[in-house]
């Protein structure tokens, strides 16, 4: 989405001297987690859980940092999840429910790209994880552009997930906050480590959660979201970039949600 509270708060920040802080990621995990408590259009819990806190430059580098790690013949992924994997790996063969491989390890989004929503097997893909003993990674780039989630994300086969700003209004300048039960080994662990994270975007992203808000795109959108789905004759999802077809399909609605707040 482009919208010009967002473009406006750029400017604010850009404008202000961004200054070496010591406790600018205290500050910004603080504000995240503020920021998720605030969110009232869904239920999210268990995120709280989780001791080991990491900025990332979006879920993007989750995923990259798991794949650096894993390799991409150690990694599952479900059919129709995010396109990013395919992009990673034209070769990729998507796991199957029914024949999970322990020796593997799990990335699954949440919500899910191609349904708009929590994947309808997610209890039983997890469920099976956990009773093969496959570490879960959730991918929860969507969660700041969705409302009516309900996820606990302290299942015990999950071992880590982020959560991203980019789809709620920071999609030029990505940050987000990744959650594990231990110290990862990694990029992103190191980064974290060593102080060496970008200061900057850590300053819009807390700019953004404070000012801004949870589920601004669906306060904000929410009425315009719903004729759009009304004159097309689509489907609505929870999440506010995407509808549905006739045949289930994913259909983006971004530049028809614009148009009307502009008219």
């Amino acid at each position: 989405m482009y919208d010009s509270t967002i473009y406006k708060l750029y400017n604010s920040v850009y404008s202000q001297n961004l200054v070496d802080s010591t406790n600018i990621v205290n500050d910004f995990k603080d504000s995240f987690l503020r920021y998720l408590d605030g969110h009232t259009l869904s239920k999210l819990c268990g995120y709280r859980n989780f001791p080991r806190l990491d900025v990332c430059v979006g879920c993007t580098q989750f995923i990259d940092d798991l794949y650096q790690r894993c390799g991409s013949n150690g990694i599952m992924v479900f059919e129709n999840d995010y396109k990013y994997h395919y992009r990673l790996n034209n070769s990729i063969q998507y796991a199957n429910l029914n024949k999970l491989d322990p020796s593997k390890e799990l990335i699954i989004s949440m919500p899910f790209p191609s349904f708009g929503d929590v994947h309808p097997c997610m209890d039983q893909i997890l469920d099976q994880c956990d009773m093969l003993g496959i570490p879960v990674h959730i991918d929860g780039a969507w969660i700041s552009c969705s409302q009516g989630i309900n996820f606990d994300f302290d299942h015990p086969s999950i071992q880590s997930f982020a959560i991203s700003l980019s789809k709620g209004g920071l999609g030029n300048d990505r940050v987000a906050l990744r959650f594990a039960r231990s110290r990862p080994e990694g990029a992103i662990s190191i980064m974290n480590d060593f102080h060496m994270n970008c200061q900057s975007l850590m300053h819009i992203g807390m700019a953004f959660m404070d000012q801004v808000g949870p589920e601004y795109f669906w306060k904000k959108y929410g009425d315009a979201y719903q004729k759009v789905c009304q004159d097309f004759d689509l489907l609505p999802t929870k999440a506010i970039h995407i509808a549905k077809d006739a045949d289930g399909q994913p259909v983006g609605v971004r530049p028809l949600l614009r148009c009307l707040i502009r008219s």
